[in-house]
C-alpha cells in the first residue's frame, strides 16, 4: 500500500497553535510540480505520514535551519518524502529530506584512529600528524572534514615547516593527513585534497642539512636580548624540536651532583596531557645539558610568570610565535628572516655533538646522539653524519 504524506501549516488560533491540513487544488499546481506565485505564501508547515500504525512527522526547514518557508517549498519535501517512504523497500536510497550529518574533525579523527592497524610507531605518527593537524584547524576555524582545502594543506606545510619540521617531515604528515581526509569521505585511493606529486620536491629527502654556520650564530646571538638569548640557547645546546620547547616546565629540569664539582644536568622531554601536548614519538627522553644552561634555567624558574611553561606566552599558554621572533632577530642581524629557521638550531647542534673534538665539536658516539635527539633509529641521523663527514674530509 502506498504511503501518503500530508501537508500542515502552523497556525496560532484563539491564542493557541495548530497544525491545519493543507489542501492544494490540482488547479493551483504548475505542470512541473511548482505553485503559481499568487499561491506560493510563505508559512510553518510539517508534513506528516503513518508508518508501521504510526504518525510520523517533521517540520519543513529552510537550508539555514529556518522555519518560515515557502508553500511550493513544503510540496517539493513532501513529494520528496512519499518517493523515499514508496521506493525504500525496492532500491537502496536515502532519505533525501534529511540532510546528511557533517563530520566534524575532532570526532572522525578520533575514529579513524582508533579503527586505524598497523604497527605502534605507525599509529604514533599518524596520531602526532593529526594531533598537530586539529589544533592548526581549530586556529583556521575548520570544524568540518568536508571544508578542508588544498590551500589549508599549504598553509598547514608552511606552519610546520615554521614551527622546525624539515620538508620531507611535514611532507609526511601532510600526505597522513590527505589519508585521513579520503578515508572519512570514502575516496579512491590516489585522490583527495592534495596529491604526492604536489610535493614531489619536499618529500624527497634531503641527504645535507642546513645548519647554521659559526658567524650566522654569532651574529643572531649579538642581536639578541637576554630572553632570546636564553631561548635559543636552549635550541643549539640541547637539540630541541619547537613544541619540545614550548611545552618545558619547571619540572622538566633535573640536576645532580655525581662528583665534588661533577654535575648531571638534564631536561625531561615528555607528553603533557595536561596541555594536550604528544612528543613526536610518543615516548620520554632525557636531554643532558652543560651545567652553565641549567644556571640559566634555574634563574628563569625563580621568575615570576603565569604558568609552570619555562618559555611560555604572557598569557601563560603555549607561545606559538617562537618562529615569529627568530625572523625579527635575523632581520636585525642581517641574516636573511627566509632561511632562519628552528630546524637548523637542532641540526646545528647534532652536528657539533657528532663532529669531532679535532674540529671542535663534542665527539659523541651516534647512539648517544640518536637519543637525544628522540630518534629511534640511527638512520634518521645519517644525514647529519654526512655532513660531518664532508667537513672532515674537507679539512684534509
Amino acid at each position: 500500500m502506498e504511503i501518503r504524506v500530508s501537508i500542515y501549516e502552523r497556525l496560532k488560533q484563539a491564542g493557541k497553535w495548530r497544525e491545519i491540513p493543507v489542501r492544494i487544488p490540482p488547479s493551483k499546481i504548475k505542470k512541473d510540480g511548482s505553485l503559481f506565485a499568487k499561491d506560493n505564501r510563505r508559512g510553518t508547515f510539517v508534513i506528516s505520514w503513518c508508518e508501521n500504525r504510526k504518525k510520523k512527522r517533521h517540520a519543513v526547514q529552510d537550508n539555514d535551519g529556518g522555519n518560515v518557508v515557502a508553500l511550493s517549498d513544503a510540496l517539493s519535501v513532501a513529494h520528496q518524502k512519499r518517493w523515499f517512504l514508496n521506493s525504500r523497500k525496492t532500491h537502496p536510497v536515502s532519505d533525501p529530506t534529511i540532510a546528511p550529518k557533517r563530520l566534524t574533525i575532532p570526532e572522525q579523527a578520533a575514529i579513524y584512529l582508533a579503527a586505524k592497524s598497523g604497527c605502534k610507531k605507525t599509529l604514533s605518527a599518524h596520531s602526532l600528524a593529526l594531533s598537530e593537524f586539529q589544533s592548526f584547524a581549530a586556529r583556521q576555524h575548520i570544524a568540518f572534514v568536508d571544508e578542508i582545502t588544498k590551500p589549508h594543506m599549504r598553509k598547514f606545510y608552511d606552519e610546520l615547516i615554521g614551527g622546525g619540521n624539515a620538508p620531507f617531515t611535514a611532507g609526511n604528515k601532510l600526505l597522513k593527513v590527505n589519508a585521513f581526509y579520503r578515508a572519512i569521505l570514502g575516496l579512491d585511493p590516489g585522490k583527495g585534497v592534495i596529491k604526492k606529486k604536489d610535493y614531489k620536491r619536499e618529500l624527497t629527502p634531503s641527504r645535507i642539512p642546513e645548519i647554521y654556520g659559526k658567524a650566522e650564530i654569532e651574529a643572531l646571538f649579538k642581536a639578541m636580548d637576554g630572553y632570546d638569548n636564553l631561548l635559543f640557547s636552549v635550541l643549539l645546546q640541547a637539540g630541541l624540536r619547537k613544541k619540545e620547547l614550548m611545552y618545558l616546565e619547571d619540572g622538566d629540569l633535573t640536576q645532580d651532583e655525581i662528583a665534588p664539582g661533577k654535575w648531571k644536568c638534564q631536561l625531561r622531554i615528555e607528553s603533557k596531557p595536561h596541555w594536550k601536548h604528544l612528543t613526536k614519538t610518543g615516548e620520554a627522553r632525557t636531554v643532558l645539558i652543560p651545567k652553565a644552561l641549567m644556571d640559566r634555567l634555574q634563574g628563569r624558574k625563580a621568575t615570576p610568570r603565569p604558568s609552570s611553561l619555562l618559555f611560555g606566552a604572557g598569557t601563560g599558554k603555549p607561545d606559538w610565535h617562537i618562529l615569529d621572533r627568530l625572523k625579527s632577530i635575523a632581520g636585525r642581524a642581517g641574516i636573511d628572516p627566509s632561511k632562519a629557521t628552528l630546524h637548523r638550531f637542532r641540526a646545528t647542534c647534532a652536528t657539533d655533538w657528532l663532529r669531532s673534538k679535532d674540529l671542535g665539536g663534542r665527539g659523541f658516539d651516534i647512539g648517544f646522539v640518536r637519543q637525544q635527539l628522540g630518534h629511534r633509529d640511527l638512520q634518521s641521523i645519517e644525514h647529519y653524519l654526512a655532513l660531518v663527514k664532508l667537513e672532515s674530509v674537507s679539512m684534509e
